[in-house]
């Protein structure tokens, strides 16, 4: 097992670092095995505090994928690698209830197909936003914090607001755009 130190924290020494990351895929192995069994993962996921995942979801995780606390994932959902959620991020159903239906209780109300909700490769999603399921995080896309995505948004973009809308480009050129989506190709 070969650790990679080069996102370390400033201060923190090697071997506590090393320490914490052998009992992360501890953790890790526990709750996708023992806790959140339909939960399938591949490669390494930090899983903070308090996070769920729904049970009977679709929910495939790839390689380096970190979930901050309280995380809620509560839709079937395909994630890439090397993805950061800060804190309370949730990706929620778009149709979980039906409202439309006239003489008919929402509460009584048949679930709709919500669709698959896919995070590519290299996304930020920032502390307590809200990921509406049946749509596609392109891949180097960031979300601001508290954003609430009701659409796709399109790779190498950042988006925030509510709903969330682009703000910008993540780079200043195409070219550059260009030559960061080949590299995350090359690193599969």
């Amino acid at each position: 097992m070969k650790i990679n130190y080069h996102n370390m924290p400033q201060g923190a020494n090697k071997q506590t670092f090393a320490l914490r990351y052998i009992m992360n895929i501890l953790r890790t192995w526990y709750l996708f095995h023992i806790k959140f069994p339909w939960v399938k993962y591949n490669g390494f996921v930090r899983v903070m505090s308090h996070t769920t995942f729904a049970k009977g979801m679709n929910i495939k995780i790839g390689n380096n994928v970190q979930f901050g606390p309280y995380c809620n994932i509560s839709t079937d959902t395909l994630f890439g690698n090397n993805i950061l959620m800060a804190g309370r991020v949730c990706i929620i159903g778009r149709n979980d209830h039906q409202y439309q239906k006239v003489g008919e209780l929402i509460w009584n109300s048949k679930r709709g197909n919500n669709g698959l909700t896919v995070i590519e490769d290299d996304v930020w999603i920032g502390h307590n936003s809200t990921i509406v399921g049946g749509l596609t995080i392109g891949a180097g896309a960031i979300i601001a914090a508290g954003a609430v995505v009701t659409k796709d948004v399109p790779p190498c973009e950042i988006w925030g607001g509510v709903p969330a809308k682009k703000i910008k480009d993540r780079f200043t050129s195409t070219n550059d755009k260009n030559i960061h989506l080949t590299y995350l190709k090359t690193i599969k």
